[in-house]
């Protein structure tokens, strides 16, 4: 296993650095809090110049076909600047994911290309229930077969990017009594009649992301907007490797969080003087950032390991779940120590470091909670 970059993956992470330092920190230090100000595409537009708002499409749509590794190492460079943004970006690559996976060619030529390119578009995944995280048996929306399609009926809620996406990619069962045998994943076009939109909620973590409810009244979708592949293979089974696939990424989010804030820390040690010298030198501070650096490194080691084996066709669900347990508790932690390390400082509300705090905190619920990636760790031991 190599472990270097090559040149194009180091330009893209020179690109990030360089945005990020002319245009996303002058914008993402700023206070925001998302149900409370109209959301501003400048950033996405920005991503979209490089067409980097959704990196994994293939370039016969439009996009950059990047590995997941290289976008692995994307989604960390913006997250180390704007955790929201990278939620953003995450989600597109997890909505496009069922139709790479299982969409028809005529799927992916319609719905694929609008995320791409300077005036790239935005897209949903819509999973999570108000009954029903977690536990997927708890959903209730159903999908009911029609001659010319499906009418759905059913409630998501705490879906990224609801109020912004052209799309929304669902998952509903055909048969609730039959739930294991029924999954499906559809495409729903924002516009659809019956396709509401609720209100953003206003989370405390992720701010430049946005997040609603999404209601499904009587909503009439024809066949060709359900990923028709899935009649002949589990909607469970497409689902799980979706999931599989956006762990990795969320471990890169992680790992970017982590670095912001062992960077602020490592800054403020080394100007915050005790008795005329430098607190980085005494060995509380060095054992704290050693600590830190050496957390940060396991979990990025631990997300490109994942990465590598999804690019390499091997057996990748374990590892994606490994790294995002590890990566999301380490930027827990990390962030912790660098408050503790910058004390009164990093408890003023909107600080960096205050804002790095909750967003770590977020991680260990998306994609799934850490206690579920346990699980499912524990049962392919």
């Amino acid at each position: 296993m190599d472990l270097s970059l090559d040149k194009k993956q180091l330009e893209y992470i020179n690109l990030i650095r360089e945005l990020g330092e002319q245009k996303i920190i002058p914008y993402s230090s700023k206070p925001v809090h998302s149900s409370d100000i109209p959301f501003d595409w400048q950033l996405i537009k920005m991503l979209g110049e490089h067409n980097l708002v959704c990196p994994t499409i293939p370039e016969e749509y439009g996009g950059l076909g990047l590995d997941r590794f290289t976008t692995a190492l994307v989604m960390e460079e913006i997250a180390a600047i704007c955790p929201g943004l990278a939620a953003v970006v995450d989600t597109n690559v997890h909505a496009v994911e069922p139709l790479l996976l299982a969409g028809s060619k005529q799927q992916k030529e319609e719905y694929l290309p609008a995320l791409t390119g300077k005036d790239a578009e935005l897209a949903a995944f819509a999973l999570t229930e108000p009954t029903g995280g977690s536990y997927i048996n708890g959903m209730t929306t159903n999908a009911d077969k029609r001659p010319w399609g499906y009418v759905i009926n059913g409630q998501k809620d705490y879906v990224l990017n609801a109020p912004l996406a052209s799309f929304i990619l669902l998952f509903a069962f055909t048969d609730n009594d039959n739930k294991s045998n029924s999954m499906r994943a559809f495409i729903v076009p924002a516009d659809t009649p019956g396709c509401i939109i609720g209100s953003e909620h206003n989370l405390a973590a992720l701010e430049y992301a946005r997040t609603a409810s999404i209601s499904f009244e009587n909503i009439n979708l024809p066949n060709d907007l359900i990923i028709k592949e899935q009649e002949i293979c589990s909607g469970y089974l497409l689902m799980g490797q979706t999931l599989d696939l956006g762990r990795a990424l969320v471990g890169a989010t992680a790992v970017g969080i982590a670095r912001a804030a062992y960077d602020l820390a490592r800054e403020f040690a080394d100007t915050r003087l005790q008795n005329g010298v430098s607190i980085r030198h005494h060995q509380a501070i060095a054992h704290m950032l050693a600590d830190m650096a050496t957390k940060i490194e396991l979990a990025r080691l631990m997300t490109w390991k994942a990465c590598w084996l999804i690019d390499k066709g091997g057996d990748y669900t374990v590892p994606s779940a490994m790294a995002k347990v590890t990566a999301s508790t380490f930027a827990q932690q990390v962030t912790c120590m660098a408050s503790d390390i910058m004390a009164a400082r990093a408890f003023e509300k909107d600080s960096l470091i205050e804002r790095l705090v909750r967003d770590a905190r977020v991680l260990s619920t998306l994609e799934g909670t850490n206690n579920i990636q346990k699980n499912l760790i524990a049962s392919l031991l």
